[in-house]
């Protein structure tokens, strides 16, 4: 019985995951009002979205935010695998076939809404509707930064590793 694997997609999930929970367990910034935080792991899935496509981002954006949530929040972390992993998914999706101005702003602010909008449901059944309104801002501010500091990053990062762009299959 032979099973192909992709050792290259397997590997780079497993690294961009390991990444995402970085930036997210890591750098935390606290909103009191609903026990919640703030992280950069969204600007990590924006990466990982743009660099390597639509299915890495989404695997990779929901293990590594699940993970993350399970320190200290492991009620969060079914929703945050579902609501990055789609964050990731959307976002790679918009631009996997172009990167140009329009893609770059649709994918951010799809996949900011994404986010919100999961989040807010989330928020609606874990801690009720006015909790999860004071988690609006807080999570548009995280979704939209993540947006502001991936993109740069990306065109840094394939400016200075060329390759890099292969590793999407986007046709550009």
């Amino acid at each position: 019985m032979s099973r192909n694997v992709d050792i290259k997609r397997m590997t780079l999930i497993a690294l961009m995951g390991a990444l995402i929970f970085v930036l997210t367990a890591l750098v935390r910034i606290p909103v009191p009002a609903t026990n919640g935080y703030v992280h950069l792991g969204d600007a990590a899935i924006t990466f990982t979205a743009y660099a390597f496509g639509p299915w890495v981002a989404a695997v990779a954006g929901g293990i590594g935010t699940a993970m993350a949530d399970m320190l200290g929040y492991p009620q969060w972390a079914p929703f945050s695998l579902l609501i990055h992993g789609a964050q990731g998914l959307a976002m790679g999706w918009i631009v996997r076939k172009r990167l140009n101005t329009l893609t770059v702003v649709l994918s951010v602010v799809i996949g900011a809404g994404v986010v919100v909008a999961g989040y807010f449901a989330a928020g609606t059944f874990l801690v009720g509707v006015a909790a999860a309104g004071l988690e609006l801002l807080p999570n548009t501010l995280q979704a939209l930064s993540g947006g502001l500091i991936g993109v740069p990053l990306y065109l840094a990062v394939r400016r200075a590793y060329p390759p890099l762009g292969t590793y999407s299959n986007r046709i550009e």
